[in-house]
């Protein structure tokens, strides 16, 4: 297993690493791997290779699967399956290894699912089931497009408010509320707009619906949108 663990590291840094410079199709999630992020991840995996593995669990739990950091959602899975960090319950395993294997891809992380699914009796995969769509609420690529929308339009709506600063050249600077860092206004609403229509694009891709133009969204037609990701988190899905 510990060979099979790192071979998926290198996967997964490798596909992340690609994702973090090219566009994605609709229907996957693009974690943004700055540098914070892979501070987080490689703290992570040094625990856990050092045997720390509750402090490694904290760390994918709380700064990494909230992302949608797809490696971080398996370790999750391998480490309730194992009882490393964590009290072994082969149930949770199996559905955090869903939620890992939500895109498709690699190919290890659907294999791996596939095995303990199939290894679950009809009472632990009802339970599976629960607890998966639990997950897919706050886990799931789409709902964390949705979480990243709505910060996006509220930043959008609270430009004219944010702290104003005068620059070198008088121009007006605001400071992101996001980042903390100072950058003209048209420039923080222009990347916010494209945050956010990513974000978009990537929700009505995954739900099939018409692309919604960032600049027409309105309060009333994201809570609708919020609506329709609910619904489709609450499906069971095949997986």
């Amino acid at each position: 297993m510990n060979k099979i663990l790192k071979v998926l590291v290198v996967l997964i840094a490798f596909a992340q690493a690609a994702g973090a410079f090219a566009q994605q199709p609709a229907g996957n999630l693009v974690v943004d791997l700055d540098s914070k992020t892979l501070s987080v991840q490689a703290k992570a995996e040094e625990l856990f290779e050092r045997g720390d593995y509750r402090r490694a669990h904290v760390i994918y739990l709380n700064d990494l699967a909230p992302i949608g950091d797809k490696y971080a959602q398996y370790m999750l899975g391998f480490m309730s399956l194992s009882g490393r960090g964590i009290e072994q319950d082969p149930v949770l395993a199996s559905a955090w290894y869903r939620l890992a294997a939500e895109r498709g891809v690699p190919q290890e992380f659907v294999a791996t699912r596939d095995e303990l699914l199939g290894q679950l009796d009809a009472v632990d995969r009802t339970r599976s089931d629960e607890i998966y769509l639990g997950l897919r609420r706050d886990y799931s690529d789409i709902a964390i497009s949705m979480r990243e929308a709505r910060e996006a339009f509220e930043s959008l709506s609270q430009v004219s408010t944010g702290t104003r600063l005068e620059g070198p050249s008088s121009a007006v600077t605001i400071v992101e509320p996001r980042a903390g860092s100072s950058l003209s206004g048209d420039m923080l609403i222009y990347r916010l707009q494209r945050r956010m229509q990513g974000h978009l694009d990537h929700i009505t891709g995954v739900l099939g619906i018409d692309r919604i133009n960032v600049e027409a969204v309105t309060a009333g037609g994201l809570s609708d949108l919020e609506e329709q990701v609910r619904d489709y988190n609450r499906q069971p899905g095949s997986r």
